[in-house]
């Protein structure tokens, strides 16, 4: 019975630590997303998304969203080791939450993008985006 109650204790702290993580993540983009003043962050699963306050992304918004505020952070070491481990897919989507872009596997796409040139991290960050369509 006692091996129990520890496998069951390891295990909440082990899922509790995971969820702070992903809600630090969020805190953190609030903070590094405040220039494009985003009405919304949200934590859904291993997803993120960021709602922005204009009726259209164009493809020049997402790019400078991704490189300066989700990414700059891990090539500055400004972040804490957990950043974004465990997030998937990061969606930038409109005020209407219906049409933008998704970014998948942030973290390790971020610092692959932190060893190139720009056009070529433009290029890697673009293979790792598809269109986000609302349900």
């Amino acid at each position: 019975m006692k091996r129990l109650n520890v496998v069951l204790l390891s295990a909440t702290l082990v899922f509790s630590s995971s969820v702070a993580a992903k809600e630090s993540d969020t805190a953190i983009l609030k903070i590094k997303l405040k220039p494009w003043q985003p009405s919304e962050i949200a934590l859904n699963g291993d997803q993120i998304t960021v709602v922005l306050p204009a009726a259209k992304i164009d493809s020049d918004t997402y790019g400078f969203i991704i490189s300066s505020g989700i990414c700059s952070p891990i090539w500055t070491n400004d972040v804490p080791d957990g950043y974004l481990k465990n997030i998937k897919q990061i969606n930038v989507i409109n005020k209407f939450k219906t049409i933008g872009y998704s970014f998948e596997n942030p973290l390790s796409v971020c610092k692959e993008m932190g060893n190139l040139m720009d056009k070529p991290a433009a290029t890697l960050m673009l293979g790792h985006t598809h269109t986000y369509n609302g349900k």
